[in-house]
């Protein structure tokens, strides 16, 4: 143990840009942890050795730098791939890519940061503020999904994606709280390895790991009773083109590639399908406005099926201007749509440009949109759809959202159907990590997962989150599988991040107010 305090003690006399620079290393194995590595044991070494880093820059700006600069390095490590997307029109973008790739960390590196300084402050340092400090990052984290229309990626609870014992967790207190449990072990090892601390200190301390190991086992206890189910009378096909992003949009490729998926669609099947699902904008026509395309495409509709695409609506407004949605759409064997779906949460400067009047004059524009900005749907509804329980559609970027799966109240779906295209993202982190993101919503809302992608992962995925079927990023082919039941719905699903940003918030008031009474006395 002597020899561990003494490294400890290096380490947190590490001063200037050497202490920034152990810092950022430490966010990069942090990243490291997420999706498509899955290193979860890095967590544990990043995490504890930040906040013994933390600890020993004080509580003033220095550690705030320091946390700053590792949730900066985590970021940037995860987040790269952003910036491919920028090349698929290099000639227009390419130059703009710097700004995901190095500016968005920047603005993103705050939320944690933020709640780590603060939970420093009101801690007043010492073991209690390395506790504080998984409120801190809790809280942190739950701002980042709002602020700005949010971007909830990679969350600390995510580096247990492909973990299914441990995903359990999610199930009673979100996404949210499983990170906030995976910083509560990470806090034990720190106090465990605080330099001085007795032996009695350091056993107390173990307690923290050695209660989330038991959250684990009790992950695995609640799936060794969870039989899988399947819905009687369905069974899924989902179609996988892996067509790249730079030929997706060629106009005198767009047959080729529509016919590329009816051929796979109608490829032989074990079990014939009931219901064909294709990606988002699979369909490279205005699908609602093209009778006689519809009327072909009812010929791949399985009896008392649907077949379900992505594709482009547009309407007109009043005023003659034309609104566009992202849609997703079911066609029936009558060759109508028997229902829709217009996109809810759009991306910025993917989907629309943000104060469009002031950038687009500086040369700005989104990257899928061009010159008119796609518009938000209106309604989170589940779709009813001949043969198949209520579904909750989720088009590529919504999936990320834990807190607009569904609403207390409303009509509790039978599936989550995701549609996707991450072939904006070539072969990187990114589609691995967006499949995370994805994986978890079943978990939490206690419903399969039907995922469709052009290109990244398509799957079927029961709600305990383990994989049915699936595949890989880059294949082409098809997913066959049957439909899983949905279990009666779990803690979170009723109550949401409630309970777990409550007790990150509860944690911080409780120790601004013992900091204040050590402060009159």
């Amino acid at each position: 143990m002597a020899r561990i305090d003494a490294t400890i003690r290096r380490l947190q006399a590490l001063t200037g840009w050497r202490r920034c620079g152990f810092a950022l290393l430490l966010g990069v194995l942090l990243a490291a942890a997420q999706a498509p590595l899955y290193l979860w044991p890095l967590a544990f070494v990043a995490l504890p050795l930040l906040l013994l880093l933390g600890e020993a820059a004080g509580n003033g700006w220095r550690h705030g730098l320091t946390v700053y600069v590792f949730a900066y390095g985590y970021f940037v490590a995860g987040l790269y791939w952003i910036g491919i997307a920028f090349f698929v029109d290099a000639a227009q973008f390419a130059w703009l890519s710097p700004l995901p790739v190095l500016g968005l960390p920047l603005l993103l590196a705050a939320f944690p940061a933020g709640g780590l300084w603060l939970a420093r402050r009101l801690g007043g340092g010492g073991a209690w503020s390395l506790v504080l400090a998984a409120a801190g990052w809790t809280f942190g984290e739950w701002l980042r999904g709002f602020v700005l229309t949010g971007f909830p990626w990679n969350l600390l609870g995510y580096v247990w994606a492909d973990h299914p014992p441990a995903m359990q967790a999610a199930a009673l207190v979100g996404s949210h709280g499983l990170g906030a449990l995976t910083f509560l072990a990470a806090a034990g090892l720190a106090l465990a390895l605080r330099p001085g601390s007795g032996r009695r200190a350091r056993l107390a301390a173990l307690l923290l790991p050695a209660g989330f190991a038991l959250v684990v086992l009790a992950g695995q206890l609640r799936l060794v009773q969870a039989p899988e189910r399947f819905v009687d009378g369905v069974q899924l096909r989902l179609v996988q083109p892996s067509i790249a992003q730079t030929l997706k949009w060629q106009p005198e490729l767009r047959q080729k590639h529509l016919e590329q998926q009816i051929a796979l669609s109608r490829r032989p099947a074990a079990v014939p399908p009931t219901h064909i699902v294709w990606s988002e904008t699979a369909i490279p026509y205005l699908i609602d406005e093209a009778g006689a395309l519809r009327q072909a495409l009812a010929q791949l509709v399985p009896p008392q099926g649907a077949l379900v695409a992505g594709a482009i609506r547009r309407r007109f407004g009043d005023d003659g201007g034309m609104i566009v949605y992202n849609s997703l759409f079911a066609l029936n064997g009558a060759g109508n749509v028997a229902n829709y779906y217009d996109k809810l949460h759009l991306v910025p400067f993917g989907e629309y440009l943000p104060l469009r009047r002031w950038l687009h004059p500086l040369g700005l524009d989104a990257l899928a949109a061009g010159s008119v900005d796609f518009t938000a749907g209106e309604s989170a509804a589940p779709l009813l759809l001949d043969g198949l329980p209520p579904a909750r559609p989720l088009i590529c970027y919504e999936a990320i959202f834990p807190a607009e799966i569904a609403g207390a109240g409303a009509l509790r779906p039978g599936l989550l159907l995701n549609i996707t295209n991450d072939a904006w993202f070539g072969h990187s982190s990114g589609p691995y990590q967006h499949f995370a993101s994805a994986r978890m919503r079943a978990v939490e809302q206690g419903l399969p997962l039907v995922r469709a992608a052009n290109n990244g992962i398509s799957a079927i995925v029961d709600p305990y989150g383990r994989v049915i079927a699936s595949l890989g990023l880059d294949a082409t082919g098809t997913v066959d599988g049957p439909l899983p039941a949905a279990i009666a719905a779990p803690l979170f699903a009723v109550w949401g991040d409630g309970p777990a940003v409550a007790a990150a918030v509860l944690a911080t008031l409780v120790a601004a107010m013992i900091r204040r009474r050590r402060i009159k006395h």
